[in-house]
């Protein structure tokens, strides 16, 4: 203690560092004895300083000819591959790409997956004189890298995709030219012990977004009002921690807490969809009762701040309870209440809503590689319309079946909501679909379908149908 000056009063210790520190003498290390801390210093900050600045002249260089180049051949695919690199790269963290640099240049092994779908469709929907006819080709592509530890895994995924469309009847509604969309995945997951696993994810998706009740989206759980337009340019950013601990085998707990950015981007955009920003929370409690009964405890909440003044809360509590009725049988039940706040310039309102979900599942293997497999749930799902920042409560009807024999896949699948109460009170969304999948080679898939769907919104008023047939390819790897 005597040698550092540890054993003097406080103020004397504060003054004999402030007056070294003044004159450049940060003392001695406590770990390694006798070296000085400031040549140990100016050592290292030297080399950082080095890489900086090699880094700062290749990212000037590399920036000055993208732009160069973008701007010389504006609107082209010259353009648009330079303005993607260049959006892609500022999108991806830049200690994610250190860790994949330090990786392959330790020579640790990394895994690459690949996959590319071509969807062609003829679609038929209504227009401001009638019908209208429209023939769509639909790309989609996905590039991924990985590498996976003994202590956790690291995932980088880009996900392309354009859209061209051409009306060969009628006047359809936003419909003519090409639909650009880029998406990109990271996820980095470790278990800083053996029953808890820790992951972070991060997505952005941005470009023309369609939202006609075709377009293949994801179907929400909540019915809220269509935007005005079918295309509109968005931007999506959402990053969340998720955390899953083990308590035994038969208590689990998982949460998830993170941020979102949604809605439009631009004046025109905004306009047609607000931003919306904001936290959001998840937890989940599951307890295996025993072997056959499964009880859990959900809560949610969020905070969503709109660009149109608005601002919702919403929290969330539901119990549920999953049985298997029999070998080929599951069942599941939730009941809940969820609590919804808005508050805009003029108006505050609240109000508290019921939530619940009721499924089965009937599964029937017929052969080792042929099965039978059908659903059907019924949920009653509160939320925030993206449109109004209000909120809305909708009832949704979900049935599917799929027959599975050998390389060849039948799917069936139907949908039925209504908006009971809120913002958009009385609006209605039915979707059908039938498809069809055959492996007929090695990573390759071949299918086709009918869709049909149809809203008592607005601009897309009316049933709309389309046929489709398409390609994928998937295939994955390491280097």
């Amino acid at each position: 203690l005597h040698h550092y000056g540890l054993d003097l009063p406080l103020q004397q210790q504060y003054w004999n560092w402030l007056t070294g520190v003044l004159h450049g003498d940060l003392g001695e290390s406590l770990v390694n004895h006798g070296v000085q801390i400031t040549p140990l210093l100016v050592r290292e900050a030297s080399v950082s300083a080095t890489v900086g600045f090699y880094a700062l002249l290749i990212t000037i260089g590399l920036g000055l000819i993208l732009g160069v180049i973008a701007a010389l051949r504006q609107n082209t695919w010259v353009d648009y591959v330079a303005s993607s690199a260049s959006v892609v790269g500022y999108s991806i963290p830049s200690f994610v790409l250190a860790i994949f640099g330090l990786l392959i240049a330790a020579g640790e092994t990394v895994q690459w997956n690949a996959a590319f779908e071509s969807q062609a469709r003829g679609r038929d929907q209504p227009s401001s004189a009638g019908r209208a006819e429209v023939g769509e080709l639909d790309l989609h592509a996905r590039l991924g890298l990985s590498t996976q530890q003994a202590d956790g895994t690291v995932a980088l995924t880009w996900l392309p995709s354009v859209l061209l469309t051409q009306a060969v009847s009628g006047t359809p509604v936003g419909t003519g030219g090409n639909a650009t969309q880029q998406g990109v995945r990271l996820e980095l997951q470790t278990r800083p012990e053996p029953p808890t696993r820790l992951a972070f994810r991060s997505g952005f998706d941005w470009g023309l977004t369609d939202f006609s009740p075709l377009s293949g989206q994801v179907t929400p759980p909540v019915v809220g009002l269509l935007p005005s337009q079918r295309f509109v340019r968005t931007l999506a950013v959402e990053m969340n921690v998720d955390l899953t601990h083990a308590f035994s085998r038969r208590l689990q707990l998982s949460a998830v807490a993170g941020f979102q950015r949604s809605g439009g981007i631009g004046h025109e955009a905004v306009a047609a969809l607000p931003i919306q920003v904001g936290p959001l929370a998840t937890a989940s409690l599951a307890w295996r009762a025993d072997r056959l009964n499964f009880l859990t405890l959900s809560a949610t909440g969020s905070y969503s701040r709109f660009s149109n003044g608005v601002t919702s809360a919403l929290a969330d509590l539901q119990p549920g309870w999953r049985c298997r009725a029999t070998s080929h049988t599951l069942l599941d039940a939730g009941a809940g209440l969820a609590l919804l706040h808005s508050t805009g310039p003029d108006f505050s309102s609240s109000g508290a809503y019921g939530s619940g979900t009721l499924g089965v599942t009937w599964e029937l293997p017929l052969a080792p590689q042929e099965g039978l497999r059908s659903s059907a749930r019924l949920r009653l799902a509160p939320g925030v319309d993206r449109l109004t920042a209000l909120a809305s409560q909708t009832f949704r009807g979900e049935a599917s079946a799929e027959l599975t024999e050998g390389r060849l896949l039948l799917a069936v699948a139907g949908s039925q909501a209504h908006t009971i109460a809120g913002a958009g009170a009385g609006a209605d969304d039915l979707r059908l679909e039938a498809r069809s999948f055959w492996i007929f080679a090695r990573n390759w898939v071949l299918d086709g379908g009918v869709r049909a769907a149809r809203t008592n919104q607005l601009t897309f008023s009316g049933w709309q149908a389309e046929v489709l047939v398409g390609v994928r390819w998937a295939d994955r790897g390491s280097f």
